[in-house]
């Protein structure tokens, strides 16, 4: 049966965009994203995993970073839903929507992210 499934998922502030990007070297930029990977799957595993045909993703935050610099949290993030099964492909197909909004009442220096799937369906893996 197909559902719409809301997953909220608490993740750390990440490095910001700017920073990322300064002259780093590409290995570098792999084991930031590799280390922030961990973490939304950490959060993921508190779900039932669910196959879906299309999300669209809210972050609030509440850190100093500019809001653009906040979008490596919704890239991380789609990343590791497609590559753990959840969504086919992070293109416009499967994500729709994105929505990144400062909000104080967020824990400092941390980002609370909806990821609303649609269509989803269990995959009753173990």
């Amino acid at each position: 049966m197909k559902e719409t499934l809301d997953l909220l998922l608490k993740l750390p502030k990440t490095i910001s965009l700017n920073s990322l990007y300064a002259g780093k070297h590409w290995t570098y930029r792999k084991r930031i994203k590799d280390e922030y990977k961990k973490i939304v799957e950490s959060e993921l595993a508190r779900y039932d995993h669910h196959l879906a045909e299309a999300c669209t993703i809210v972050i609030r935050y509440h850190t100093r970073a500019d809001v653009d610099n906040l979008v490596l949290v919704s890239k991380f993030t789609a990343d590791t839903l497609v590559a753990n099964g959840w969504i086919p492909d992070d293109s416009p197909k499967y994500y729709h929507k994105l929505t990144i909004v400062y909000d104080q009442t967020v824990e400092k220096n941390y980002c609370e992210v909806e990821v609303r799937l649609s269509n989803a369906v269990p995959t009753n893996e173990d």
